[in-house]
């Protein structure tokens, strides 16, 4: 936009100030405002009646309206550049989630060009599950009959069709899971647990990456750190451990392709007593209880075997498994002390892999090296 010279100073002087500042703007377009607002002001001085000018006090009064708009523009700008700051610290905060277990409530399966993600619930015991599956407006438009399921965490099998087999449209939708253990339908709370593989955007907002399924990370209700995962250099110093004996007070049982790997679970009791071993999945889950008389146990080393079933009699998911000791005087030791014959990566994360009993040793829980 050009404003032509009036021979008028004042006229002139405030034409020179608008050229400068549309200069220094010329690579941003102007919504309606500022500019708007001083065209219509130098047009109106140009336009006057020269025997009837206006008032000094009424031209005053519009300079303080530019200067309030300006100000106002200024403090629009201000507030965009702090969301677009409030923006990239969320994704800060989204990242510093890799690496780290998260638990995190989770009831919606997204279909995107009609391919299925996400569907998580986790069972306390063998029950008879059913799944009802809603739209936004809260409508069903299907129901699973997952018919029985053992304990532990599961995965919801939908094709992204509609209870007339039709594909329904892409979108978020909410399930909700009910199981029956023998004492009617109850709702089950649907939960994941893994570890964070990554961060992806939907929507321009950033999501969890866990077990394959975006996590929103306001949903988390438990963070932890892991064991130490394969970073620059980390390799080499798991390497470091091969061939020494080490200590760890908390041996990983690993079940793979439905085998228990190793020997039989130990623990070291100071007198024959009654003990209950439990078994623990990955999320804390109890899957396990074995309980052993006072005829069964020693003075000293103890050891049970684990046919790799949980308490419902179906077999263990793959997958790593932790065991603690209770006694009626406390707890027995389970800690091990044994020669590193190898390293497993398992899920991205280094194990150390024990000789003797085969079981696995996360580094960071490792209490000492000989």
């Amino acid at each position: 936009m050009s404003v032509i010279s009036t021979g008028n100073s004042s006229l002139d002087q405030i034409n020179n100030s608008y050229k400068s500042s549309e200069k220094v703007k010329s690579e941003k377009e102007d919504a309606l405002g500022r500019d708007t607002f001083l065209t219509m002001l130098v047009a109106q001085l140009q336009n006057q009646d020269p025997l009837n000018p206006q008032d000094g006090a009424d031209f005053s009064a519009q300079l303080a309206q530019f200067s309030q708009l300006e100000q106002l523009i200024n403090i629009n700008e201000s507030m965009g550049g702090l969301t677009d700051a409030y923006s990239k610290g969320s994704e800060g905060d989204a990242i510093g989630y890799v690496g780290k277990q998260v638990t995190g409530n989770m009831d919606t399966m997204t279909v995107d060009d009609g391919t299925v993600s996400g569907g998580f619930y986790t069972l306390d015991q063998s029950a008879d599950v059913m799944i009802t599956i809603t739209d936004a407006d809260g409508n069903t438009v299907k129901t699973l009959f997952e018919g029985q399921r053992e304990s532990g965490s599961q995965t919801i099998a939908w094709d992204g069709t509609n209870n007339a087999g039709d594909a329904v449209e892409d979108g978020s939708y909410q399930y909700t899971v009910m199981a029956n253990a023998g004492y009617g339908y109850t709702e089950v709370p649907s939960s994941i647990t893994g570890t964070v593989e990554g961060v992806a955007y939907n929507d321009g907002k950033a999501y969890l990456i866990v077990k394959g399924v975006l996590l929103d990370p306001q949903s988390l209700t438990a963070v932890a750190d892991t064991a130490k995962t394969i970073e620059s250099g980390s390799a080499d110093s798991a390497l470091s451990y091969l061939g020494k004996t080490v200590t760890s007070d908390l041996p990983i049982v690993l079940v793979e392709k439905g085998s228990v790997s190793g020997k039989e679970l130990t623990f070291f009791m100071d007198a024959a007593e009654g003990a209950t071993i439990k078994i623990y999945d990955e999320s804390e889950e109890l899957v396990r209880t074995i309980t052993l008389s006072s005829e069964d146990t020693t003075g000293g080393e103890n050891k049970v075997q684990w046919d790799g079933l949980a308490d419902s009699g179906y077999r263990v998911s793959d997958g790593l498994y932790y065991y603690g000791v209770e006694t009626g005087t406390g707890f027995a030791k389970t800690s091990v002390s044994e020669e590193v014959s190898g390293i497993k990566y398992i899920n991205g994360t280094q194990y150390l892999v024990l000789n003797d009993s085969g079981r696995l040793a996360a580094i960071s829980s490792i209490t000492g090296i000989n």
